[in-house]
């Protein structure tokens, strides 16, 4: 029983990781993926908007 938790903690942690591996950036709670452009600004690879 105590392998199962184990193992269930080690997946969930790999899980976030890759989840963060792959942001995007979020403007008005819609996802957008790195490299759009909305209003001047740049979706960037660290999830972050930058001014064009």
């Amino acid at each position: 029983m105590k392998k199962s938790y184990i193992t269930l903690f080690i997946l969930a942690l790999f899980m976030g990781t890759v989840a963060t591996a792959f942001a995007d950036c979020i403007k008005d709670g819609k996802a957008y993926p790195t490299g759009t452009e909305i209003g001047g600004f740049v979706c960037t690879a660290d999830g972050s908007w930058k001014i064009k």
